[in-house]
């Protein structure tokens, strides 16, 4: 055989490697073809929420985060009365925030749920992909996935439209878009340009995106920062579904722990948070008072992540709990 024969052969057998690769790699990622579960009214619950035939949960939508809204028979109306009194009703709302933004119904969120259910009118299909096969499903157990409905002949992805529409940010408060951030963060732009949506002056929505996407954003750049630092050295709890399960490996060793901070407590020897895995699960970390790391500092980086060090028990309800026992086992972001 010759050396441009072989040569040849060569570059096309490493061609086929690598498109059969990217296949697979697709085929992964995609969950399915599905029909919405009933009429689209009924499918679509609101703005980042459908149901489809098929599936024993309903779809949250990735990277985005539509306001709350009224829904079944009476939202129409429900919406029509906060809007007529907006001004009395934001301001009840707002007096309540003291660190994080908080979640509402408002106008514009229903607006959400009608040009989702328009958008899906006429579409007997979805197309359901994942972004990462890691993390499946998400707290409450809705499955995680990006929708697309097809459009002619072309399948157009709804996370990207609903946010170049503006009714919703690009969301990376659980982390950035692996496979289209480029696309979210464009779409983003022209809504923002354009004033839709969250983004007009006068719209009746959240008047705090600001402080939302700081938030936000924040939390992404920590989850960036493990999948670039941490991956294979921490365990994601409640970004990596099979991390959870690791923890009965450890019972007894030291764990390698990266999660979100919630419900920080103080009781008379120690400090405890809980680690959100799935809904009524969590890890419970418990942190010596002689650690050295005070309830301030805990209660100040509530509801961002962290990386934590300690020992794993394992308790008569077979809940799993982490033990911190020095400064240096908790690493916050600054």
């Amino acid at each position: 055989m010759s050396y441009i024969r072989f040569t040849t052969m060569k570059i096309l057998l490493l061609s086929l490697f690598f498109v059969t690769t990217s296949i697979f790699a697709k085929n992964r990622l995609l969950l399915g073809e599905f029909p919405l579960k009933g009429d689209v009214d009924h499918a679509v619950v609101d703005g980042d929420t459908i149901k489809v035939e098929g599936l024993d949960a309903s779809i949250r939508i990735l990277f985005i985060d539509t306001e709350e809204s009224h829904k079944h028979a009476s939202a129409a109306r429900k919406t029509k009365e906060l809007a007529d009194n907006w001004d009395e009703y934001l301001e009840s709302k707002m007096y309540k925030v003291v660190d994080k933004p908080v979640k509402f119904n408002t106008p514009l969120g229903y607006q959400a749920t009608l040009w989702a259910r328009d958008f899906f009118r006429g579409s007997s299909i979805v197309r359901l992909e994942y972004d990462s096969t890691s993390t499946k499903k998400g707290y409450f157990k809705r499955y995680l996935t990006y929708v697309f409905a097809k459009k002619g002949d072309k399948w157009v992805n709804f996370n990207i439209e609903i946010v170049k529409h503006g009714y919703t940010p690009y969301s990376t408060k659980y982390g950035r878009s692996r496979r289209f951030h480029k696309e979210f963060v464009a779409a983003q732009k022209f809504a923002k340009k354009s004033k839709l949506g969250v983004w007009s002056k006068d719209g009746k929505h959240y008047p705090d995106y600001d402080v939302r996407l700081k938030w936000w954003d924040k939390r992404g750049e920590q989850i960036d920062d493990y999948r670039k630092n941490g991956k294979g050295k921490y365990y994601f709890i409640g970004g990596n579904d099979y991390d959870y399960y690791k923890l009965k490996k450890f019972i007894g060793k030291k764990f390698k722990a990266f999660g979100l901070i919630r419900s920080v407590e103080e009781s008379a020897n120690e400090y405890t948070f809980k680690l959100p895995f799935k809904q009524f699960v969590d890890v419970i970390v418990h942190v010596s008072k002689k650690a050295g790391i005070s309830l301030n500092k805990l209660r100040k980086h509530q509801d961002y992540y962290a990386y934590i060090t300690g020992k794993v028990k394992q308790d008569h309800n077979n809940k799993f709990h982490i033990y911190v026992s020095r400064q240096k086992e908790i690493k916050f972001f600054k």
